[in-house]
């Protein structure tokens, strides 16, 4: 009798709540799963077409999403010739002047504006923060002029030169915001005991921003090793391309033996390499950055 009266009892709303939370968070996950699978799609296919024969990576006799038979690894032996060395070397020589130059010139940039007082200080921080606006078209045209009259096109100096000023208008903002919860009393304490600004710069603030300076190097590395626009401008011969470049300009020819798409998207994995490897390695550097950057801005 009981059992049958407890039976009869509306439900209570903490099981309903229940209920309801449970099901929203099944269909979160599903759909999250759906979108991940439609993301992955891509880049599973473009990995296992890299190890397909070359009629399988045709279609012939019929377009197939795994390889049917042995699994060809030497497509990739055949990535690294002579041209593909060669362009990595480029962009590896472009990476390694980025990697260093951007971040000391933008901290440097970014060290002026918050503890050096000058006239017109926040002036000039406006005009760089304005700079953001400038669509990228309306200022090739003018730097590749420049760079013409300077004779720097079919080298890498237009690709590696302008990172010693300034690093670009978001990171020199970036690197404000961070410096901005540094107290001041440390560089003050150092002035009276006799250090230089650039002493303060290079021996306190530089090692206490090197979580924002991580991120900005995150960013020069895959902004350099990804760019494209660059490279088409003002390199003009093979002996100067980048991978992106070069990559693009060995496969945009007929197919021939060493240029099937089981070949390409091997070469398509190879670039990938670099940029996931520094995502997963430097992760929480990434996110710490930002987070840090974000709320003590």
């Amino acid at each position: 009798m009981d059992n049958t009266c407890e039976s009869l009892l509306p439900v209570k709303p903490n099981r309903r709540i229940n209920a309801k939370s449970a099901v929203r968070k099944s269909v979160t996950h599903i759909v999250l799963i759906l979108l991940c699978l439609f993301f992955i799609f891509p880049f599973a296919y473009m990995f296992f077409m890299s190890f397909m024969t070359d009629l399988e990576s045709v279609g012939s006799p019929q377009v197939v999403f795994m390889p049917q038979g042995r699994w060809i690894a030497a497509n990739y032996k055949n990535v690294f010739d002579a041209d593909f060395i060669r362009y990595f070397l480029n962009t590896a020589t472009v990476i390694c002047v980025n990697l260093v130059l951007v971040p000391i010139a933008s901290t440097l940039c970014a060290f002026g504006f918050t503890r050096c007082k000058f006239k017109g200080r926040e002036v000039c921080f406006a005009i760089v923060l304005a700079t953001i606006m400038l669509p990228a078209m309306a200022v090739q045209i003018p730097l590749y002029v420049l760079y013409v009259k300077l004779g720097w096109v079919n080298t890498l100096l237009p690709l590696t030169v302008p990172a010693a000023f300034g690093g670009g208008a978001m990171n020199i903002f970036l690197a404000k915001q961070f410096m901005r919860s540094i107290p001041s009393s440390l560089d003050e304490a150092a002035v009276i005991d006799g250090a230089s600004r650039f002493r303060v710069y290079r021996s306190i603030y530089m090692p206490l921003c090197m979580p924002i300076v991580i991120f900005i190097m995150i960013g020069v590395f895959n902004g350099t090793w990804n760019d494209f626009m660059g490279p088409l401008m003002y390199c003009r011969s093979a002996e100067s391309y980048t991978l992106a470049l070069g990559v693009y300009y060995k496969f945009a020819g007929r197919l021939n033996a060493g240029n099937f798409p089981n070949v390409q998207m091997a070469t398509g994995v190879v670039m990938i390499i670099p940029s996931a490897l520094v995502f997963f390695i430097f992760q929480k550097q990434l996110i710490d950055g930002v987070a840090i950057g974000g709320i003590k801005g």
